[in-house]
């Protein structure tokens, strides 16, 4: 019989939803997935739809430029 003994912490492998996290200056909040990921720090990531994903992040071009 196989242990799990070797197998990550409970709940390590589940998927996180990412929804954009685009606010407009009504504070609504866009709605869409997240697809595109900006690290801010090792425990910040931000998460933009293809819509509002920055123009230039850190000095990089957005995705597709």
């Amino acid at each position: 019989m196989l242990s799990d003994a070797h197998t990550s912490a409970p709940g390590a492998n589940i998927h996180e939803n990412h929804l954009c996290d685009y606010e407009d200056a009504t504070g609504i909040r866009c709605t869409e997935w997240g697809c595109y990921g900006f690290e801010e720090s090792k425990a910040i990531a931000l998460w933009y739809c293809r819509k509002h994903q920055p123009l230039n992040y850190k000095g990089l071009p957005r995705h597709g430029a």
